[in-house]
């Protein structure tokens, strides 16, 4: 049995303890689970990168699993929802949604209202309070937008007032309920008795902004979050909070689709209640047993855990600062990864190395990129894979399958975790962990990708600037239409090689050449035209040379072609070659009119003392008498 899971915010607590309580009962089943998952939502104003994160939704081809289940609440962008549900329908799979949002859906619903309705209430008739502000998650969060509904209903029904002033709209992090609480404080037309948020991370935020600014809580104003997340647990003052029972509703959920899957009945509505924890952040005592000394043992393996990580991060950061090239940064990744204890890590890149190359010539000219950078490539391919401490690559393989077919994790099973590898919009690729929880159980993997992402982004504009550089060192010496040498860059190598040969005693052959009648061609076809027979020209010629030789474009439709140690044989050879190549040209060619060439040469058996304009003029008069006697030729065939 295979499972896609599909979870949005998991920066967040909650979105963590679902995650668990899916896996641990999955796994027990010995079931295959496919983590889809991502940070977007946290990210204010940073339009560019959200849509690089919830790109990550767009790549389960669902055809290719039993069942999905959906946390649609937590990705908040309504049209990769909409993307996801419609994958979903069309592939046929049975899928369990995590909200109220798709009726036609199974679904596991967290109830959302009756946890703030109780905690209000209790603020009101436990507490007095009657000037009760809310700071809600964002405005287009259906259980958010529960959650503040459950609070104005219940201060309806009180009488008690309430004004737009009272709500502020954040996004479920720490910095958001700071925000909230400085605005409460700074431009409410009255002092609140309590604040209400819609998670805990919010009211910790408000706590911290409320002592900053001189208030003690409970004392002075009370707050209360939503989660029994652990911040609230570690709070001072330990929350006040709705327990929500999220990893229960994760076993829940994935409790259904195995019984569809075995083809038994199931409830297709499943509700988990709330229920509020009252405790110090209202003034109340807490009804749950927090033992000192268990608290303070958990305290410090969280603190031993995010020490670690910091300095795997300070650490990883440091050493990508420096890495400009993607062999160093391979290397870099490696040592990384095996401080991290990672049984299987997978970085999957769009694309391939040519294809990549490409694009830094487009980016270098000032081009677009041949493909679209902010979507996944149909070929993915590993560069780095870490097997149970072995590295290794694979080379292409379809985006549909994830991971090779291969690949010793995708023949192992148990479950993976799969986030986006991207800088702002534009897609690297994606990230696999195998057999890791501290993919779900903290930020930690997730930031370290974002390092991975930064560092990638700086070998790309590195090798787009090295990309420019050559470009326009190539752009000096090279001509642009043909790309063969300009006269300049041919007159500095020709004098060296005339030099040498002077010294050794050796030849040197001059071949002119010029296209016939490119003027006709140019004023009835237009000047496009006429530059495919120069480049065609150009082909011609450069693919006939003789190792050594060297050539270049002297004109508009000129090129000479000089070569040492030769006799008049060889050069006579090299023109038959040219007109050979041009007779096929034409042979293949579409176009309403033909390549024609006139050429002249000049060999001088012994280049000592040689002047290059004095043997380029000889050669050059060659190639005027061949033109003249070609036109005479047409000339003469007319009259007839």
């Amino acid at each position: 049995m295979k499972i896609a899971v599909l979870i949005g915010n998991v920066g967040l607590d909650s979105q963590k303890r679902t995650i668990n309580g899916i896996l641990d009962k999955a796994l027990l089943d010995r079931a295959n689970v496919h983590v889809f998952m991502c940070e977007g939502g946290h990210y204010e104003y940073c339009f560019d990168y959200e849509e690089g994160e919830y790109n990550i939704y767009t790549l389960p081809d669902f055809t290719k699993y039993d069942g999905v289940i959906l946390s649609s609440d937590t990705i908040h962008n309504p049209e990769i929802v909409d993307h996801i549900v419609k994958k979903i329908r069309e592939a046929g799979v049975p899928c369990v949604d995590m909200s109220a949002n798709n009726p036609e859906f199974m679904r596991v619903e967290m109830e959302n209202t009756i946890g703030i309705t109780e905690i209000t209430q209790h603020l009101i008739t436990r507490h007095n309070a009657r000037n009760i502000f809310f700071i809600s998650g964002p405005s287009d969060n259906d259980a958010a937008n529960m959650r503040l509904r459950a609070y104005q209903d219940v201060m309806a029904v009180n009488r008690l007032g309430w004004d737009k002033d009272h709500i502020y709209y954040g996004d479920y992090g720490f910095e958001s309920g700071m925000k909230a609480a400085r605005k409460f404080l700074g431009e409410a037309r009255s002092m609140p008795d309590a604040i209400m948020a819609g998670n805990d991370e919010m009211a910790v935020g408000a706590i911290l902004a409320l002592k900053a600014a001189g208030y003690r809580v409970p004392e002075d104003i009370i707050v209360t979050g939503y989660d029994d997340s652990d911040v609230a647990e570690y709070n001072h003052p330990r929350l006040t909070t709705v327990r929500r029972g999220e990893y229960e509703a994760g076993n829940a959920a994935y409790t259904k689709i195995a019984a569809v899957l075995r083809g038994e009945e199931v409830e297709p509505h499943t509700v988990m209640q709330g229920r509020p924890v009252f405790s110090e952040s209202c003034g109340c005592e807490t009804g749950l047993e927090h033992g000192g000394g268990e608290l303070q043992e958990k305290y410090i393996r969280s603190y031993i855990s995010s020490h670690r990580s910091l300095e795997i991060l300070k650490n990883t950061a440091a050493e990508f600062t420096g890495v400009t090239g993607f062999n160093d940064f391979l290397d870099s990744l490696e040592q990384r990864i095996r401080c991290m204890g990672i049984e299987y890590f997978y970085l999957c890149m769009c694309s391939s190395t040519d294809e990549y190359q490409r694009e830094l010539k487009k980016l270098a000219a000032g081009e677009e990129e041949g493909r679209d950078t902010t979507a996944y490539s149909d070929e993915i391919w590993i560069p780095f894979a870490y097997e149970e401490g072995e590295v290794t690559s694979y080379g292409q393989f379809s985006k549909s399958d994830l991971l090779p077919e291969e690949c010793r994790m995708k023949r192992k099973g148990s479950f993976i975790v799969v986030m986006p590898l991207h800088f702002r919009n534009y897609c690297f690729g994606y990230c696999v962990t195998g057999n890791y929880r501290p993919s779900v159980e903290d930020g930690f993997v997730q930031n370290f990708i974002l390092n991975l992402e930064n560092a990638l982004e700086r070998i790309k504009k590195h090798d787009v600037m090295a990309a420019m550089v050559q470009r326009l060192s190539h752009g000096r010496t090279h001509d642009e239409l043909t790309g063969v040498y300009s006269e300049t860059a041919f007159r500095s190598y020709a004098d060296k090689m005339i030099e040498a040969a002077g010294k050794e005693k050796k030849s040197v052959g001059i071949i002119f050449a010029d296209i016939d009648e490119l003027k006709d061609v140019n004023d009835r076809y237009g000047h496009e035209q006429g530059d495919t027979l120069i480049r065609a020209l150009a082909f011609a010629i450069e693919q006939t040379l003789d190792s050594g030789a060297l050539m270049c474009r002297s004109g508009g439709d000129e090129f000479i072609v000089l070569q040492t140690d030769c006799d008049e044989i060889q050069v006579q050879k090299q023109i038959e070659r040219i007109q050979t190549a041009i007779e096929h040209y034409n042979a293949v060619s579409v176009r309403p009119f033909g390549l024609s060439a006139s050429m002249g040469y000049y060999l001088a058996k012994d280049a000592d003392g040689i002047d290059l304009d004095e043997i380029l003029g000889i050669a050059n008069e060659g190639m005027y008498r061949n033109k003249k006697t070609k036109k005479m030729f047409r000339v003469e065939q007319a009259e007839i």
